[in-house]
């Protein structure tokens, strides 16, 4: 049993690339909008769309000569305007499998979001939100080895010898809940829109206690900052830092995308990123209208590289964006 447990935490480690009981990461986070912050929940800023959807793939860690390790991203957002204010409503699953064992962590939110400022304010735009939803974890033992399973015959393990273990459970599902600020400069007047965003997801810290061993889930806390230059009609440059700690863990990710209109409405995108002691990610991908379609690869800096072969992950997102081609009026900023 425990050389079982060690390995899954061992799994669970480099599945989530910090430590056991929190969260996974997605390059692509900018794709991944409600699930890095609730608040842009129907939320476009400066641009409009009756409504969005969103996915992102991640596999990982393939090359360590056993089952990758996935992660499938799907959500829908809109906005709604009631009683002369803006709200935004949507809602997100994303689902994560860790290799042996099919260590599955999955998480559903439904997600709300509202402009404070609505429209009393045309060059800044602040908007607050909440989820809550659930938060599901199981794994399969039978996958694993265990020490009564050693065959001295075969000179191995035998999974058809009892395992003699007795394991209580082998899922749980607890409540989850997430809150997020988000602000932006949005002048169309300026070529420089500065924003800067702010969340904490799992407020209630959630207990993840499959077997004996007690263990909650840290909040996680979100730091953004970037900002979108349109330096000519063609060109938009946009830097930005994502910075975040759970339970004493830190990931920081600095780098930019560069967008490039082509012939309209089609804009190529690329991008060079670094997680700071973990990998350089690059981004290739295109633009048609508000629809996004975007690969990104991440290439191993860690010591891990060592038993990956230099292979990283791999990453693909879409966002396709619904707007009504008869609305001739921006609501917002009119």
């Amino acid at each position: 049993m425990k050389k079982a447990m060690k390995y899954a935490g061992i799994f669970l480690m480099l599945a989530t690339g910090l430590a056991p009981a929190q969260d996974f990461h997605l390059s692509q986070y900018d794709a991944a909008t409600l699930y890095m912050n609730p608040a842009n929940t129907g939320m476009y800023a400066d641009e409009k769309s009756d409504y969005r959807i969103y996915s992102d793939y991640r596999s990982q860690w393939g090359a360590i000569g056993v089952k990758p390790f996935s992660t499938a991203y799907v959500a829908f957002d809109m906005p709604v305007e009631k009683w002369r204010k803006k709200f935004g409503l949507g809602g997100y699953i994303i689902d994560n499998n860790a290799g042996v064992g099919n260590f599955n962590t999955m998480n559903a939110m439904f997600s709300a979001a509202y402009n404070i400022l609505n429209k009393s304010n045309r060059k800044h735009y602040l908007t607050t939100g909440i989820q809550i939803g659930i938060l599901y974890n199981s794994f399969n033992p039978t996958n694993f080895t265990y020490d009564n399973q050693y065959s001295s015959a075969i000179g191995g393990f035998d999974n058809s010898i009892p395992s003699g273990e007795n394991i209580p459970a082998t899922s749980m599902v607890r409540l989850d809940a997430n809150y997020g600020l988000f602000y932006k400069f949005i002048d169309r007047k300026k070529n420089v829109h500065p924003y800067a965003g702010f969340s904490i997801q799992h407020v209630n810290e959630p207990k993840m206690t499959i077997i004996e061993t007690e263990s909650r889930l840290a909040m996680r806390f979100n730091y953004l900052a970037g900002c979108d230059y349109q330096i000519s009609e063609q060109l938009k440059l946009s830097p930005r830092i994502l910075y975040m700690d759970q339970g004493g863990a830190t990931e920081f990710t600095i780098g930019s995308l560069v967008y490039y209109k082509m012939l309209n409405p089609y804009e190529v995108m690329g991008g060079l990123e670094y997680r700071w002691q973990d990998a350089f990610i690059v981004h290739l991908g295109i633009k048609y209208g508000q629809n996004t379609f975007r690969f990104s690869y991440d290439a191993n800096t860690s010591y891990l590289n060592t038993y990956t072969n230099g292979k990283g992950a791999w990453e693909f997102s879409m966002i396709l964006s619904k707007q009504n081609k008869f609305d001739k009026i921006d609501k917002f900023f009119n």
